[in-house]
């Protein structure tokens, strides 16, 4: 391996907060088909098996995160949440903040047509680089990886609030606590008529009392809804 290719790499690492024991696992993750298919006589392997054991690494990683994290989402609600965070998209945004792009070995037709900023390849790139850290080292490392790779999307809101049906949990809760639905009252709407905002409270019992603001009535419904279902769990202890 070059001495350029060396620094690239320890470079990377750094940016990972992961050193590798063997940095030709590293090397080899990011290294697409088409640099290999253009060059035989060095013997190189490509990046695709990593990626495969790669995807189901992140998988179980991100799901036993979201586990530890949503003790009360049901199965169905921790399955959207995890599809969201492991799509392509996600992965490849990921990917640029780390710099995988330019550490990418690409063939000359790949570099050409782009190849350093296509998502798919990032994506990949980025799942391949994730199993080397498992082979090097083991899935409990592997897992505090991804717990700070992952965090951005752990602690997006807006992804718990699509996946998560906090009206419908906010009810249950106050029927178990308060023997009572939630109230939901608009208290105000601005804006044009075509671009309206909203403002909702919702009560629940004598003390709860929480406002949420969307584009709709209904959006937000949902936001009050899960402030106050929030509130209630810290007040529970649950």
């Amino acid at each position: 391996m070059s001495k350029n290719r060396l620094q690239q790499l320890a470079a990377l690492q750094e940016k990972l907060r992961y050193t590798f024991r063997n940095v030709d696992l590293l090397s080899t993750a990011l290294t697409h088909r088409s640099y290999v298919n253009e060059n035989p006589q060095l013997n190189m392997s490509d990046n695709e098996r990593l990626e495969f054991l790669g995807d189901a690494v992140l998988g179980l990683g991100v799901s036993d995160l979201l586990m530890k994290k949503h003790a009360d989402f049901d199965e169905g609600a921790l399955s959207k949440i995890r599809s969201l965070m492991v799509n392509e998209k996600p992965l490849a945004d990921l990917a640029v903040k780390l710099g995988l792009g330019e550490c990418l070995l690409l063939g000359k037709g790949e570099e050409h047509s782009g190849g350093r900023a296509k998502e798919s390849l990032l994506a990949n790139a980025l799942e391949a680089v994730i199993a080397a850290i498992y082979l090097d080292s083991s899935f409990s490392k592997t897992k505090t990886f991804l717990k700070q790779l992952m965090k951005p999307l752990l602690d997006d809101e807006t992804l718990n609030a699509q996946c998560f049906d906090y009206k419908t949990a906010l009810q249950e809760l106050c029927q178990k606590k308060y023997k009572s639905a939630p109230l939901y009252t608009v208290l105000d709407s601005s804006g044009p008529d075509h671009d309206k905002t909203f403002e909702v409270e919702v009560a629940a019992g004598d003390e709860i009392r929480h406002i949420g603001r969307g584009k709709s009535k209904k959006d937000a419904q949902k936001q009050a809804a899960q402030k106050a279902w929030e509130s209630l769990h810290s007040e529970d202890g649950v």
